[in-house]
């Protein structure tokens, strides 16, 4: 029993590794857990195949051309399952999960210029079954795990072939440098060269995403937060608890984290460890029982355009090439 349980926190480890880096080399992972490569694989393959784990790319906000960000709490009338599918299938959503409390479900929503969000809140505002919604704006994002920071600049050019190998990435966050180059017709130390680059100015990000839809083994706890001081004080305290996700926000709450841990004990000591804090006025959690969206970007919407696509519209690219 007590090898089963070592094992399990093993391959735990090994999946919390690639959620920094999905492309982290398995010999390097195993040399710093005391394990094998052929054991990091087999935890990596099993977690794929098992739907566990998403190892995907995703794309700076810059590079998309979104500018304006939101956290939103739908109130619902009747089913919640036509309001879910809606929000999923929207390109301004990129994260979707039912959660607990009065708000039946949440999602975030990146965005153009304005009136982009304007024009997005009340489409989803008119959805049949959605009698209210909570929107909490970001002004600024601190943490985002599974995402490139929006910086409001690149300094690089994007061009088809970058298109390409994004989109490959997006099926398979560890292909080789040989497929990313025969898909992009490029030779494999080119195509190295052009995730290097993307890598290194922070327009893209390959990671290993929990899957966590019907079940999940890394449960999440959303957290409204409120200073009781300054807020640099309370982000320093919430940042100190390695977030997922954490946000300054503009609304109900100053601060808006996710917080996730290996086992609901370790969670439920994570908000314990907010609330008793001198910087925290007081906090307000809620449970993503399903996570039914988590995406960041589309390889085929990469634009240095800066003009504002239609609501829901997923093919507003210009042509690519020109400097973002």
């Amino acid at each position: 029993m007590e090898h089963d349980e070592d094992s399990e926190e093993l391959r735990l480890r090994v999946l919390r590794a690639l959620r920094y880096n999905g492309r982290e080399s398995y010999s390097r992972i195993a040399a710093q857990l005391g394990t094998t490569r052929r054991q990091v694989t087999r935890f990596v393959a099993q977690a794929i195949e098992r739907r566990e784990l998403q190892i995907t790319v995703s794309i700076s906000p810059d590079l998309l051309g979104l500018e304006r960000f939101a956290y939103l709490q739908l109130l619902v009338d009747g089913p919640i399952r036509p309001i879910r599918e809606a929000l999923v299938a929207m390109p301004e959503t990129t994260f979707v999960a039912d959660i607990s409390g009065p708000y039946a479900i949440d999602a975030e929503i990146r965005v153009a210029a304005d009136p982009h969000l304007r024009e997005t809140v009340d489409a989803i505002r008119r959805l049949p079954g959605v009698r209210d919604v909570r929107m909490h704006l970001y002004e600024s994002i601190d943490i985002n795990l599974y995402s490139p920071l929006r910086t409001g600049r690149t300094e690089f050019a994007v061009d088809e072939i970058d298109r390409v190998i994004v989109q490959h990435l997006q099926q398979d966050g560890r292909a080789t440098f040989r497929e990313l180059g025969e898909a992009a017709g490029v030779s494999p130390s080119g195509a190295r060269l052009r995730l290097e680059r993307l890598t290194r100015h922070g327009a893209v990000k390959v990671v290993g995403i929990p899957v966590r839809g019907n079940r999940s083994e890394i449960p999440s706890l959303g957290v409204g937060v409120n200073a009781a001081g300054r807020l640099e004080d309370a982000v320093a305290h919430v940042r100190a608890l390695e977030p997922e996700f954490l946000a300054i926000t503009v609304g109900r709450y100053d601060l808006i984290a996710t917080l996730s841990a290996d086992s609901t004990e370790e969670l439920l000591d994570l908000a314990d460890r907010l609330r008793r804090h001198p910087e925290i006025s007081g906090i307000d959690t809620w449970a993503n029982l399903r996570i039914v969206k988590e995406q960041y970007g589309e390889g085929d919407r990469i634009s240095a355009s800066r003009s504002r696509p239609r609501v829901g519209d997923r093919a507003g690219s210009p042509p690519p090439s020109p400097p973002v």
